[in-house]
């Protein structure tokens, strides 16, 4: 801004109007005298057109105090160059829809429409918004024409402050107000870039400009008056109590923001009252009320990270509220972290003894996670508290029933009841429990449900077995029963109970799947094929069993022989499955989704064949079946617009965002990903939920969780308008290849999360490593191939427990070698069981330890297996393998770091799990394989740089894995370097980089895509 040619041409109309002006009738601002009732005359609008001229070209006009639009307009006219931001929220004049009417309409006369930025509220809510959005735009001329009172004109001239130009001119109207004038002189007084540039508020003419004062601001000026100056309009006194004006001001701000984010979060305003107490909270950090408000929002909206993370910071603030401890015990709940809930209730209770709501959640969680007796004595201290309280005695006697203690629970509830007097639900729980006592049968189902409920297999199935043995079940039970011995690995006590099931209700189909699946988990596989053609006799309609029983793949073969078997009838299966499928019928299209919604071809993969052909024929299948099921589903979509931050929206979906493996390699591509460039959803499909979910929820600008339901989760991912969308895994569950075959996005992708192709029309990309792919991968996926540098995930390094347990503990000798086999069994072909027993030949202190997965049945038939290829080499596979159960994570760690080498499988390698083995420093021995889900381990060794141990052939791996054996020098030292290469390996980013940049490649394609053919 110019100032001194500004002043000078200021100074000459000033000169000329020694009275005030009327503009003849030909004058371009007739219109607005005409069209606007204005509270300003017409000098003041000469004065703001001209201080607009002289506004450079990157700054804006910005008026406090609208009304119609007379000085807006004025100000704006002839200046097509600037843009302008105008403030009013209305509420001195009635009705607010006359004057917004008449300004939009204003606005509109004189082209101003595109120019002007109207924002309906008051000026310390607009600046507060300004703050809040990290606004870069700057004022070059500010008029404020509002209230006149000390404290509104001094806060407009302190809230305007940050977003002035280097360089402005501040107009301000009505200054003969005395309390007006004194807040522009104390303004100027405590900022020295400020200074009177002119002033036109002296009497004999506040009649002509309307007691305007002008003032200059310029960011490089240090000083402007002397204190002589000041003295004549205040005492320094004063002066210095501005500062705490400005300390007060903010903090009646921000208590005013916090009330009206009250009341919007009490009317059930949730996302403006966010905002409210986002701006409350900028203006005072420290109001701990707007914290714990701004948590329990969080908390309603399902984000718990972030509730998490603001009540800690609140507890920073103030620690000795009891409700933000009770706050917080809620929020660990909801991340499944108990722990710390506990902990957290119990500081709610140490901080107000008389805490009933925390003694009862707290109670709740002890028997939540079976620590039965220690909720018993909670409830009883909440008694203690309050002897008044039902729902303390209500939640003792439900934990005394929980305990057998029927006499017991029957005086809690008749204590409850006597305290809250006709209540239903204790009315009915207590008649309930009454009849318990007279009924040993049905005393005995109720407690089996209960344990089942809790998760107590073992004594639910002794209580389910204690009814049975009077009577027979209904269906429930026996589902429920059969479920327990599978949870427990009992396969054959399962299956017996589905078959016993079977004999009372043989029309129920339900029973032959469930059977059907238990034996083909069992590795029953044979046996399931006749129990499923059995089957389809009965139900001849329901494709499950035919030809949905050619499908059928065992989780473990006997034989190499077996594999092509199999293979061959899958392949004749889906041929099959083609040629009888209808679906121009209802019926057929019916029947086609119920099949395809009950199966996957995840087992295929484990036969170490290229799947490609397999894949695209049931890959075109389901998407015809879907496109039959759902036709206004696959229709190609435009790419859409860019969010209004201009983020490009990436949505990833998954069953597996919890601590699954899935999970656990996904994960760093959302922790490190570019947020200024990329907005992330994530979709949790799947009920589970743990600590990791919750970190996919703190990295993810939307999580939504919707377990199951195929259409709401589609509804949900259109409206959210991704431009690309991850399916993380496909293959592991029915639910995601029906929405892969889908058209929910214009980009959609898979990973090597689960490392086939889908074979699907519909999944446009393969998202894979570069170390991993052989020279010819392109021949193995029906997706267009990206391979991205390194493993192409980004692994954070386990962080690994102290050791607790000693080698006897897994049956494993002291002076053994170790070879650790960790991998689920479907990975050990048959024709590789060999190399174990040419090992021990070489290698007599060798032991190798296996884990039952996925079941101990399993463990039992590989045994078998073992024992076989063992004999020939005239070996006894029990002085040599060990087959543990399943494991708990924290003995999983320790058998990884009691053992001494990793041997990798060779169809398909270890991923997680070795990359897990590093972590413990455990020398990896491994054989690339043909397929990419064969160099897993290859990949992550060659991006170590150590390729001593991997082989070449299998004569190779044996030789590597027998000097590993022998050599422990070369052994320890192996492991040395594996140690000090951690850094190259964990929390890679090229990786994620490399990511994003396909990203946002493939959106520009994709757009470019579209304009072309929208232009042709």
């Amino acid at each position: 801004m110019d100032y001194q040619l500004f002043t000078q041409q200021l100074s000459n109309l000033y000169d000329n109007w020694g009275t005030p002006q009327v503009y003849p009738k030909s004058s371009q601002f007739q219109p607005i005298i005409n069209q606007v009732e204005t509270t300003t005359t017409v000098n003041v609008m000469q004065l703001l057109n001209l201080a607009v001229e002289f506004m450079p070209r990157d700054e804006i006009y910005c008026e406090i105090g609208t009304f119609q639009g007379g000085s807006l307009i004025a100000a704006m006219l002839n200046h097509s160059e600037h843009t302008a931001y105008t403030v009013d929220n209305f509420l001195e004049f009635d009705p607010f829809a006359d004057n917004f009417d008449n300004l939009a309409e204003n606005l509109s006369n004189f082209n101003l429409t595109e120019q002007v930025l109207f924002c309906h509220q008051d000026f310390e809510e607009f600046f507060s918004n300004l703050r809040e959005m990290q606004s870069a735009d700057k004022i070059g001329v500010y008029f404020y024409d509002a209230s006149q009172d000390y404290r509104s004109q001094f806060l407009a001239l302190l809230l305007a402050k940050p977003f002035l130009a280097d360089e402005a001119i501040i107009i301000l109207n009505n200054s003969n107000s005395a309390a007006a004038r004194q807040a522009n002189w104390d303004f100027i007084a405590a900022n020295p870039e400020s200074q009177l540039l002119l002033d036109f508020s002296t009497p004999e003419l506040t009649n002509s400009w309307n007691s305007l004062q002008v003032l200059s601001w310029n960011v490089h000026q240090t000083e402007n008056y002397d204190w002589s100056t000041f003295h004549q309009v205040r005492n320094s006194t004063v002066i210095q109590s501005i500062y705490k004006l400005q300390s007060d001001s903010k903090r009646e701000i921000a208590e005013n923001l916090y009330n009206q984010a009250l009341t919007l979060y009490q009317t059930g305003k949730l996302t403006e009252a966010e905002q409210k107490f986002k701006q409350a909270l900028r203006w005072n950090q420290n109001q701990v009320e707007a914290w714990h408000h701004l948590a329990i929002l969080y908390y309603m909206t399902e984000r718990y990270q972030d509730a998490r993370n603001i009540l800690l910071k609140s507890l920073e603030i103030d620690s000795s509220q009891a409700i933000q401890y009770y706050t917080l015990g809620l929020v660990f709940e909801k991340l499944g972290d108990f722990t710390q809930a506990v902990l957290a209730y119990q500081e709610a209770i140490a901080l107000n003894p008389n805490y009933i709501d925390a003694y009862n959640n707290l109670g709740n969680i002890l028997f939540q996670v079976g620590r039965l007796s220690q909720a018993e004595s909670i409830y009883r201290q909440a008694i203690a508290v309050n002897p008044e309280h039902y729902g303390s005695y209500l939640n003792l006697a439900n934990i005394l029933l929980a305990q057998q203690q029927i006499d017991e629970a029957v005086i809690a509830y008749e204590k409850s009841l006597q305290l809250k007097p006709n209540d239903a639900k204790i009315v009915a729980a207590l008649e309930f429990v009454r009849n318990l006592k007279s009924d040993e049968n049905q005393t005995a189902l109720y407690f089996g449900n209960d344990c089942y409920q809790r998760g107590e297999y073992q004594g639910a199935i002794t209580y389910y077995h204690k009814f049975l043995a009077n009577q027979a079940g209904n269906l429930e039970l026996y589902f429920a029963l059969a479920e327990c011995h599978q949870k427990l690995e009992q396969y054959p006590e399962a299956i017996q109970v589905y078959r016993n099931a079977i004999d009372i209700y043989p029309k129920v189909a339900n029973l032959y799947r469930n059977l059907i699946s238990a034996l083909i988990e069992s590795g029953e596989t044979k046996k399931a094929i006749t129990i499923a053609n059995h089957a389809a006799s009965l139900f001849p309609d329901d494709w499950y069993f035919h030809p949905g029983e050619l499908l059928i793949l065992p989780v473990i073969y006997e034989n190499l022989e077996e594999i092509a078997t199999y293979r061959n009838r899958f392949n004749q299966g889906i041929q099959q499955l083609i040629q009888q499928t209808n679906l121009n019928t209802e019926l057929g299209t019916q029947k086609a989704l119920a099949l395809i919604s009950q199966r996957t071809n995840f087992f295929l993969a484990y036969q170490g064949e290229n799947d490609l052909d397999i894949q695209q024929k049931y890959g075109e299948y389901a998407h015809r079946v879907m496109a039959a099921n759902y036709p206004q589903l696959v229709k190609p979509l435009p790419v859409p617009p860019l969010s209004k931050t201009g983020k490009i929206r990436i949505g990833y979906i998954s069953g597996c965002l919890w601590g699954h493996t899935v999970g656990k390699l996904s994960l760093g591509w959302l922790r490190h990903h570019n947020s200024s460039e990329f907005e992330i959803y994530c979709y949790q499909i799947n009920e589970t939920q743990d600590q990791l979910t919750q970190q996919f929820r703190k990295y993810s600008h939307t999580f939504h969780y919707i377990p199951g339901n195929l259409e709401l989760i589609c509804q949900q991912i259109l409206i959210d308008q991704l431009h690309l969308l991850v399916f993380i895994d496909l293959g592991l569950q029915a639910l995601m290849t029906q929405l892969a075959a889908l058209r929910l996005a214009p980009i959609q992708c898979t990973t090597w999360a689960h490392p086939v192709t889908s074979g699907l029309p519909t999944v446009d990309y393969f998202l894979s490593s570069d170390l991993m792919e052989p020279e010819n991968a392109t021949e193995h996926y029906s997706e267009k191939l990206i391979r991205l540098p390194n493993i192409g995930i980004s692994y954070i390094k386990p962080t690994i427990p102290i050791l607790e347990q000693t080698r006897s503990d897994f049956n494993l000798r002291d002076e053994a070698v170790v070879y650790l086999c960790c991998q689920t069994l479907c990975k050990y072909l048959p024709q590789h069981d060999r190399i174990f027993a040419e090992i021990a030949q070489q290698v007599p202190q060798a032991q190798f330890v296996f884990i039952s997965r996925p079941n101990a049945e399993i463990g039992k038939q590989f045994q078998c297996r073992l024992q076989q290829a063992f004999t020939q080499y005239g070996l006894n596979s029990k002085d040599f393998c060990v087959i543990l159960p399943r494991l708990a994570q924290r003995a999983y760690w320790n058998l990884y770091i009691l053992s001494d080498i990793f041997l990798d499988t060779f169809s398909w390698s270890g991923g997680h799990t070795t990359l897990d083995a590093i972590a413990c420093n455990l020398p990896i021995v491994t054989c690339p394989g043909k397929l990419m889900r064969g160099r897993h381990s290859y990949a992550i060794l060659k991006m170590l740089g150590m390729t001593e141990t991997i082989a070449k052939n299998e004569v190779e791996y044996v030789k590597i894995a027998v000097r590993l054996g022998i050599e422990a020098q070369w052994r320890n030292s192996i492991a040395e370097r594996l140690m000090q290469s951690h850094p190259y390996l964990y929390d890679d980013k090229n990786c994620v980089a490399a990511l994003e940049a396909f990203y946002q490649r493939a959106v520009q394609e994709a757009q470019l895509a579209t304009s072309d053919i929208s232009s042709g």
